[in-house]
């Protein structure tokens, strides 16, 4: 079955055990995911099923949105509750004013360290692995970018907050980082991913155990339409079957002019999909315009 769906990830259950749930549901055994969630957290996580996970590279650097809730005076090994928790003092001086002023110093490019407790590989080992047997690897801190930090309350020692950040940001990293620049330290308690890239968010998400309940017509008409959230992408109508053929091989096309519906919002690129009559989703690929005013698409992935 391809297809994509944005499921609304429960608490609990791993990004991978969401997606054991959904092969089985939709007897699909190729299943991608834009990026992982820690087991406590809740949240969008879009699922691209079949032929649709060819589309992931495409969508994969989103920025994300989340809802985040944390401790402060407590450290804990997973920076998260799930970790040993030792507790830590806070300043007196810890005001929500000062808070609010230090999160917000956060904003624009920052340096991380990926935490011990994540899936970054060093010498072929994710660094979970080394942190389970009690062992700490020197880890390269890496560029992220917090574009906007929102609905920020503190009353202590409760931090909530909502933030959009650029992939890889580690929330846990952010807010420990926050907490050691006021003096203490600090962990998550909560945390809701609320929005992936433009169009994958929680008003448009799908619960997994109302999931679980559909039959496969329900199913399908659950599934997000690639059209839709591919809005800056040019669309050409693929009305012959010499022409399917000739893209489902690999082949250049030569394409007529009026049937390309050309998106304002890519004015300037030349990323295009094909579709058929019934609007399914066949390619996408590159429009090349010809010095002699020739129009050929070139398919880079085939989803027929």
């Amino acid at each position: 079955m391809d297809g994509i769906i944005n499921i609304n990830k429960p608490s609990g259950i791993t990004s991978y055990g969401v997606i054991r749930v959904v092969k089985k549901i939709a007897q699909e055994k190729k299943i991608g995911h834009l990026g992982t969630l820690d087991p406590m957290a809740t949240g969008v996580l879009p699922l691209f099923l079949g032929k649709m996970t060819k589309l992931i590279p495409f969508f994969n650097e989103g920025d994300k949105g989340y809802r985040v809730t944390a401790m402060l005076g407590g450290q804990s090994t997973t920076l998260d509750a799930e970790g040993e928790i030792e507790e830590v003092p806070i300043p007196e001086d810890c005001t929500p004013e000062k808070v609010r002023e230090t999160l917000l110093s956060f904003l624009g490019e920052i340096e991380q360290t990926p935490p011990m407790y994540s899936a970054v590989k060093i010498n072929g080992k994710k660094l979970y692995e080394y942190a389970r047997k009690g062992e700490t690897i020197e880890r390269k801190s890496r560029k992220v970018t917090i574009h906007e930090i929102t609905n920020i309350e503190y009353s202590a020692p409760i931090l909530t907050f909502d933030v959009f950040c650029s992939k890889g940001t580690y929330i846990r990293t952010l807010a420990d980082d926050v907490a050691q620049k006021l003096g203490t330290r600090a962990y998550l308690t909560a945390l809701c991913r609320t929005k992936v890239g433009q169009f994958f968010n929680l008003e448009n998400s799908i619960d997994l155990d109302r999931l679980e309940k559909l039959d496969e017509i329900d199913l399908l008409t659950s599934f997000v339409q690639p059209i839709s959230i591919m809005p800056d992408w040019h669309v050409i109508s693929a009305e012959t079957e010499q022409m399917r053929i000739r893209i489902k091989q690999g082949n250049a096309v030569p394409v007529c002019f009026e049937k390309i519906n050309f998106s304002p919002q890519g004015s300037d690129s030349p990323r295009s999909m094909v579709v058929d009559q019934k609007q399914r989703l066949l390619a996408v690929g590159n429009l090349e315009f010809s010095q002699d005013s020739q129009c050929n698409f070139h398919p880079m992935k085939v989803l027929f």
